[in-house]
């Protein structure tokens, strides 16, 4: 009994090492980040019998989509030509340099005709996702990494079943890890009222297509292809509720109105697409919209951002990457989650050197601790090159904004983190006006009276085992 005990492990073990030998060059051939690769090598030559299925589960880094939204048959970028904006006539050095690289990686050209309204608070979101909702007449358009099973989750869910009762076609789209409960406990009532709901990327191997952690992270609810709600705040009464209350999670979105919907559109349209494989559901997806009032030409000059693993560019962190090593004065940073690669973290002290301000907010308590303790393995470089760091403090801060200089401004679904800049399916809004940028400014400054900077000679002083801690978390931060 114990020698076939002790056979089976050692084909067991043996079957791991022949699976390791055969991975192991396939992950340095797909040219990750050093560290990321270093990390899986690491976990499957050190313990095959984890790291290989781990490897299998959660190691991918890219998705085919099946197939793609047939948006020019309704002719949705042709209708709004008017309103682009070629990069290298953007307002300021720095925004003309960010908007090439972001149009060379993939990203549609700035647009102007918008009308965009910082959302800080999260009473003031609540009410205009309801507003959006209840005045939508042909069609709503919304997908979320999380709706949670809760007093805020129902009475969306409700709010959608009710439109959809009076005949607007409501197309939900859900990620299938980050809304597992909602899928099966709480979207029957709009599914009973004739809205449509679809979960991105199963997690389970059964089905035809699947990922564990290739994660739809993007916030987006459009109504009737005019207005667009986007952000970094999902569905919940963490993120939004009827009134202010002291644990709402501080938060922050943008509400759009104008040619940028377009954008937004044809990215839910291809979302919508991949999950669904209904290429074009029917509607009025790209209306005739009002020409921009007159005023400063700037204001409502955006660029609609999307990043993930089906695209051969990282949008989003190549705009970021440049916005950084261009900053002159200012680089302000609010992220939930902060674990740079290699490359960002550079850019922030080389910038503190140079003598631009450059703050993080993060929250003081973080509700995923093994990614708090990974980003706090940066702090003693970036505050002994000058970085401000602030931990905010009244409850937990999700908001992901940037403000490089007073020329570009983002906010959007991306942490300033690998798994945002690498694997996740990401949305930012890259602002180009300088009313829009100052009011994500003041919300910024609003949040450094919140928080309480952090020490370098007190953090440095910290005990050896959260030293190791961090470290730890830091080398293996590439797998997640």
């Amino acid at each position: 009994m114990h020698d076939g005990w002790r056979i089976a492990a050692l084909i067991f073990s043996t079957v791991g090492y022949i699976f390791a030998f055969l991975l192991i060059p396939r992950i340095i051939l797909e040219r990750r980040q050093p560290a990321a690769t270093v990390a899986w090598v690491l976990s499957i030559a050190l313990l095959p019998v984890v790291g290989v299925p781990l490897y299998y589960l959660i190691g991918g880094r890219r998705v085919r989509r099946h197939i793609r939204a047939k948006i020019n048959a309704v002719g949705s970028v042709e209708s709004s030509v008017e309103n682009r904006v070629r990069p290298e006539n953007l307002p300021s050095p720095l925004s003309v340099a960010c908007g090439r690289v972001l149009s060379a990686a993939g990203a549609p050209p700035p647009l102007t005709g918008n009308r965009v309204t910082v959302i800080e608070e999260g009473d003031a979101a609540y009410g205009e996702v309801l507003s959006l909702i209840e005045e939508a007449r042909d069609h709503i358009h919304a997908q979320f990494f999380i709706l949670d099973v809760d007093v805020v989750g129902r009475r969306f869910i409700h709010a959608l079943a009710s439109r959809a009762k009076a005949g607007v076609r409501v197309r939900l789209l859900l990620d299938a890890v980050g809304s597992w409960r909602a899928l099966r406990q709480i979207v029957r009532p709009l599914r009973k009222a004739g809205g449509e709901v679809a979960e991105f990327l199963p997690a389970l191997p059964i089905h035809r297509r699947w990922s564990a952690h290739l994660r739809n992270h993007r916030k987006l609810l459009i109504a009737d292809g005019q207005t667009a709600f986007t952000g970094g705040m999902n569905i919940g009464k963490r993120y939004m509720a009827p009134r202010a209350v002291k644990d709402l999670w501080r938060d922050s979105a943008v509400l759009i109105r104008g040619t940028a919907v377009r954008d937004l559109q044809v990215l839910f349209l291809d979302d919508w697409a991949f999950a669904t494989e209904d290429s074009v559901p029917p509607g009025i997806f790209f209306p005739d919209l009002p020409s921009p009032s007159a005023g400063d030409p700037t204001d409502g000059l955006l660029q609609v951002v999307a990043s993930g693993p089906d695209r051969t560019m990282r949008p989003i962190y190549q705009g970021v990457f440049t916005a950084f090593n261009l900053a002159c004065r200012r680089i302000w940073i609010a992220t939930p989650y902060f674990v740079p690669d290699d490359a960002i973290s550079t850019c922030l002290e080389n910038a503190a050197l140079r003598g631009v301000d450059v703050r993080l907010i993060v929250p003081e308590k973080s509700d995923v601790k093994s990614v708090a303790m990974a980003g706090r393995s940066y702090f003693d470089d970036l505050m002994r090159a000058g970085v401000k760091i602030h931990l905010y403090r009244p409850t937990n801060l999700h908001s992901k904004v940037l403000i490089i200089d007073d020329d570009v401004g983002v906010v959007g679904s991306s942490n300033v983190d690998c798994r945002s800049f690498f694997l996740n399916f990401e949305l930012g809004v890259f602002l180009y006006g300088r009313k829009e940028i100052d009011a994500l400014s003041a919300g910024f400054e609003a949040d450094l009276s919140n928080s309480a900077r952090l020490d370098a000679a007190a953090f440095a002083g910290r005990p050896k085992i959260s030293r190791l801690l961090e470290d730890t978390f830091r080398i293996f931060s590439p797998l997640f």
